[in-house]
């Protein structure tokens, strides 16, 4: 299925760990899509909320994402 806003095949498969449902997500808004994405990147975060190397790595999608749309 297409998704309503760009994302590539690469950031698709990076994310299938963290967000299970992104095929239905990618059908809805990019709001609601980063919302979640931003669910998944504070549960990655460590101890304290320091940044993890898995919540960077998110984070890093995330703005991309956030640019090419």
């Amino acid at each position: 299925m297409q998704s309503q806003f760009k994302i590539t095949q690469e950031q698709k498969e990076k994310l299938k760990p963290f967000l299970p449902n992104i095929d239905e997500l990618l059908q809805g808004s990019l709001r609601n899509f980063l919302r979640e994405l931003d669910d998944a990147i504070i549960g990655e975060l460590g101890e304290n909320y320091e940044d993890t190397d898995t919540s960077i790595m998110l984070q890093k999608i995330f703005d991309e994402i956030y640019d090419q749309n």
